[in-house]
């Protein structure tokens, strides 16, 4: 067997069996040695078997070199991803932050004298506002239900109050006496910024 092994007669399997049992068994390797350097043995079959070692060592650095190209290949896909979500989470931090800023600001207005902005006030103050509201809401005269009806809106430049919404509703009837009475209360004064919003509570 170690006499066809020098001259490349065996297959794969059997050549890999005699390398292994060179490697394990001094006695082995010895008569393998001693056989290849006998006299007997051809230059043809020398320079076969020095043929056979070239691929194999050819074959395991290209293994080697493949491993690592591969390993190049996936540490470059990691780098590029993490850089990508990175600047995607930045990218969303900023335009978050730009969206805030664009959001307009909110005056919130109460019935409430204590609460309220001076700067976003109706021009006959608010002793005289809190006086026409109470004289002329129609359905707080009889039994009141001790809610209110919570408007938003904005203040044109002629200080009536425009684009009046329902932000918190007690029913059909409620919500039209509440925007009534806003739409045809007094003026209010004008703010700096037309783009605040007036936040006011109209109580039932």
């Amino acid at each position: 067997m170690l006499e066809d092994y020098l001259d490349g007669k065996l297959d794969a399997k059997m050549m890999y069996r005699v390398e292994r049992e060179a490697l394990e068994d001094p006695f082995v390797a010895q008569a393998l040695a001693g056989l290849s350097a006998s006299p007997k043995r051809s230059r043809q079959s020398l320079s076969l078997l020095q043929k056979q070692l070239e691929n194999r060592i050819g074959e395991q650095e290209e293994t080697k070199r493949k491993s690592v190209v591969t390993w190049q290949r996936l540490s470059i896909g990691a780098t590029a991803a993490l850089i990508f979500v990175l600047g995607s989470i930045m990218f969303w931090m900023k335009y978050n932050n730009n969206q805030k800023q664009k959001t307009p600001a909110v005056v919130e207005v109460n019935l409430d004298p204590a609460r309220t902005m001076e700067t976003m006030k109706p021009k006959i103050g608010w002793p005289g506002f809190f006086s026409y509201i109470k004289e002329n809401n129609r359905l707080s005269k009889g039994t009141k239900i001790g809610s209110a009806v919570e408007l938003s809106f904005t203040i044109g430049q002629d200080g009536k109050p425009t684009n009046i919404k329902v932000d918190k509703s007690l029913g059909k009837s409620y919500d039209e006496e509440a925007i009534r009475l806003i739409k045809a209360g007094p003026v209010w004064e004008i703010p700096t910024d037309p783009a605040y919003v007036t936040k006011l509570n109209i109580d039932f």
